[in-house]
């Protein structure tokens, strides 16, 4: 269930900030990312969410 929600977020990695995630997105598609491109808790929170994903299975 939250891999749809997580996968759109994780897509973000190749982008300007590769190997990271920006501090926040559009909600609607193609969730553009703004804000600081680097941010460590954003990070951190899809880290959280792909183990539970995982976990899930």
């Amino acid at each position: 269930m939250c891999a749809r929600f997580l996968d759109p977020l994780l897509a973000h990695l190749d982008d300007a900030g590769v190997g990271h995630l920006p501090e926040i997105a559009d909600g609607d598609p193609p969730h553009t990312p703004r804000g600081c491109p680097f941010q460590a808790s954003s990070v951190g929170e899809a880290l959280r969410l792909e183990r539970a994903v995982l976990a899930e299975r």
